[in-house]
């Protein structure tokens, strides 16, 4: 704990207690909004105030204009990194396929550590496709993290998009310049594209189960 932490006020205690309690369960800052609920203050111009008096105490510091920016000028606080935030998209259309992260097609951000993704290297997260991989464990309740600008390999698991759907495939690419799409079971009874049938959307990095 700071050292000039007995000069703070009961209140000021109280909201940097759970500003700490918070990153050391979750990895990353709280909210404005966040604070307020842990806290029990409705309004968030109070918890503004408050961590405004907390950052001229200097025992927080932000970044502006950032939500999640709260850092603790503590020797012993936990060490965290900044998020980056993948965003989740709704649909994927022949409309939108060249444009797959609008902000009209962004559902909401999700926060990943920066040690895996970048918020600026083509990374998105999309529901899982139920045409394709459900014997390879991908369900209709997943979301899968799909990396737009990486060079598949041959094996890797990819999206693609195909008449108006989605897919998901084991990726084979053929000498000819033809694509081996391969799936578990698919009602498309179709595994070999050329390369103007198929769009390649992304290689997908990650699979993560909601229960």
């Amino acid at each position: 704990m700071l050292s000039n932490f007995n000069s703070l006020t009961a209140k000021q205690k109280k909201v940097y207690t759970a500003i700490e309690t918070y990153i050391n369960q979750n990895g990353i800052p709280p909210t404005v909004r966040e604070i307020g609920e842990l806290v029990g203050e409705k309004t968030p111009g109070a918890v503004q105030g408050i961590l405004n008096r907390l950052e001229q105490k200097g025992v927080i510091k932000r970044q502006l204009g950032a939500a999640r920016s709260i850092q603790l000028v503590s020797s012993d606080a936990q060490m965290y990194v900044k998020p980056a935030y993948i965003p989740e998209i709704k649909k994927i259309s022949k409309r939108n396929i060249t444009d797959l992260t609008n902000i009209y097609n962004i559902e909401k951000y999700h926060p990943f550590s920066p040690d895996f993704v970048t918020e600026n290297n083509g990374y998105f997260l999309f529901e899982s496709p139920v045409d394709g991989l459900t014997e390879s464990g991908f369900g209709a309740n997943d979301l899968i993290l799909v990396n737009s600008t990486a060079e598949p390999m041959s094996g890797d698991i990819v999206l693609v998009f195909y008449e108006n759907r989605s897919l998901l495939r084991y990726y084979y690419p053929d000498t000819d310049g033809t694509l081996t799409l391969k799936a578990d079971s698919s009602i498309i009874d179709k595994v070999r594209f050329t390369p103007e049938e198929v769009s390649l959307i992304g290689k997908v990095e990650g699979r993560y189960t909601r229960f």
